[in-house]
């Protein structure tokens, strides 16, 4: 049964780029395994921690609205645990009431409204 998840993922910000995508390119997969499909990705790019993780000061967010399978989360997780470029994790299940599968097309349509009404909504602020 397929269920929609954020995942939330800060990768160690002392890694050259390309090792950090190639460490988020192996979570896509398998955000993307067994029909899952990957809804929204924002990169939020490199911050300043609030504190130090692992020594680190620096660290490099990405955000995923994904749908995947339970078991494709549990081994997410698991991966993450024992992997020393990931920092911190964050994976919610975003629709708990959901009886079957979703509607990955309809999911995408209301994603891209309620950007388009923060864009909006941002543009509008900015004028006043």
């Amino acid at each position: 049964m397929l269920r929609e998840y954020d995942f939330t993922v800060i990768v160690r910000g002392e890694l050259p780029e390309t090792e950090a995508v190639k460490a988020l390119a192996q979570y896509e997969s398998l955000m993307v395994g067994e029909g899952g499909e990957v809804l929204k990705k924002d990169d939020w790019g490199m911050k300043r921690l609030a504190y130090p993780i692992k020594k680190s000061f620096r660290g490099y967010y990405v955000n995923y609205d994904f749908v995947g399978h339970p078991a494709s989360v549990a081994e997410m997780e698991r991966l993450m645990r024992i992997d020393d470029n990931i920092l911190r994790y964050l994976v919610v299940r975003v629709s708990e009431d959901q009886k079957g599968d979703i509607d990955i097309a309809a999911r995408k349509v209301a994603l891209a409204q309620q950007e388009k009404d923060a864009r909006e909504a941002e543009a509008k602020r900015r004028k006043e």
